[in-house]
């Protein structure tokens, strides 16, 4: 039985963009590790399925490490969208960050953080600076369960439409201890970052994880469905 689930979370989260058009959104990482002193590589694979009058299956790899260090700080140096195969699914490739988020303890199992992320495209004859930042509300009754909401703010650098301010909300869900883990994050608005991201997470060793999702476009932003698949290691 504990077989069959797993086949068929997989199954749901394999890539579905099958019919997809327009430019495919920038991430966002607004939930930093919450164990102190850790360092994590992160490897992703995208995938989108662009239906045009000329077909284009495009691959991407976004590679991540990610260290968090203790008092709340966490430092992150992401590049995205790096094209593996085809291109041209993304308004920007190769974007590659600098990311920073600190959270501090509330009462009552209430955490805030406040983090930026900026950066330039490698790919591109453009230099101008990616900036996001933004700041959540994370409610973590235990160490199972967080749920945050807030507002970012993103320059015109980065959505390509104007600069904009909106709301992000998110999950994180660990279903079965120390292997199966659900997360999830939205982005309002319509621009590149607009839309939503759900990925099924599980551990297969102490150090070690591997999960599957598909991303998910807001309406009228021009975004695309993308499938995920990647794995993440940690030092301990």
């Amino acid at each position: 039985m504990k077989s069959k689930f797993i086949l068929l979370l997989v199954f749901l989260s394999l890539p579905w963009s099958l019919y997809a058009k327009g430019k495919a959104k920038i991430k966002v990482d607004t939930t930093p590790n919450s164990i102190d002193e850790v360092l994590t590589g992160t490897v992703e694979l995208n995938y989108y399925n662009i239906n045009t009058d000329d077909p284009v299956n495009t691959l991407y790899v976004n590679p991540t490490l990610d260290y968090s260090a203790s008092n709340g700080w966490d430092i992150q140096l992401a590049s995205y969208n790096v094209a593996v195969v085809g291109g041209g699914a993304q308004n920007y490739q190769a974007d590659t960050y600098i990311n920073l988020s600190k959270t501090i303890q509330l009462p009552k199992s209430f955490l805030v953080t406040l983090g930026t992320q900026n950066g330039i495209t490698l790919d591109s004859g453009s230099k101008a600076l990616h900036n996001v930042d933004y700041g959540l509300l994370v409610y973590q009754p235990n160490k199972s369960i967080n749920l945050h909401a807030g507002t970012f703010w993103a320059n015109k650098a980065l959505t390509t439409t104007t600069d904009y301010i909106g709301f992000t909300g998110g999950f994180s869900i660990e279903a079965m201890p120390n292997f199966l883990t659900f997360t999830g994050d939205y982005f309002s608005g319509s621009n590149n970052l607009s839309g939503a991201m759900v990925n099924t997470w599980f551990r297969v060793l102490p150090t070690t994880q591997v999960y599957f999702g598909v991303g998910v476009p807001e309406t009228n932003s021009g975004n695309e469905f993308y499938g995920t698949v990647g794995f993440s290691v940690s030092n301990h």
